[in-house]
């Protein structure tokens, strides 16, 4: 599971005021809903934070607990407002149990980019959600809503999140990037899909 928090810094407009408007709330596939997530969603998102196979890939709050989450939940709405991130819940469209979370952050209104991150709950990995959820908001951001590119930036270790990207339609486009602070030796793989790459498929 790539990052959700991590990548390139944003940059505003003349003034500082620019932002990125995603006015769609609900995407929807096959066997996957996202939705905005919601207060009840807590003990869920909480749930997933105590994950040690999340906490390896994710920075989560401490301690990771449900008012912690619902906090974080509670700052979404502004967060989307404000252009800064975008976070859906990942739901199972027949039960619509909270089965992950997809993102977009580092939002860039000049270059019209962003960096996307994903994490799908234990017990339902290895069903291709993560890479349905993803490719649904890879396939409405590129082609109707706002931005160019969207990146993402995976551990070198992680292959499934890997895969992940390639059947989202994300290419891998540079092999360098290190992790901020992070061992020399723990390279992030860069993978990306762009307006035009979406449009060629």
């Amino acid at each position: 599971m790539p990052g959700v928090r991590e990548g390139w810094s944003g940059a505003a407009g003349a003034g500082g005021t620019a932002r990125l408007v995603f006015d769609v709330r609900r995407l929807a596939g096959p066997t996957t809903l996202l939705r905005p997530w919601r207060a009840a969603d807590a003990g869920v998102l909480a749930g997933a934070w105590r994950d040690p196979a999340i906490r390896e890939r994710l920075d989560v709050p401490e301690p990771a607990d449900e008012a912690a989450a619902s906090r974080w939940i509670s700052q979404r709405e502004r967060a989307w407002a404000g252009g800064r991130s975008v976070d859906w819940a990942v739901t199972d469209t027949p039960s619509g149990v909270v089965i992950g979370e997809v993102g977009l952050s580092r939002l860039d209104p000049v270059r019209r980019a962003a960096l996307i991150g994903w994490w799908i709950a234990e017990g339902w990995r290895g069903r291709r959600r993560a890479s349905e959820a993803v490719r649904l908001v890879l396939d409405w951001v590129l082609a109707d809503g706002p931005l160019d590119a969207v990146m993402a930036e995976i551990d070198s270790d992680n292959q499934a999140s890997a895969a992940v990207a390639r059947r989202a339609g994300m290419r891998r486009v540079d092999a360098s990037r290190r992790v901020a602070g992070g061992p020399e030796d723990a390279p992030r793989l860069v993978f990306a899909r762009t307006r035009t790459s979406a449009g060629s498929r």
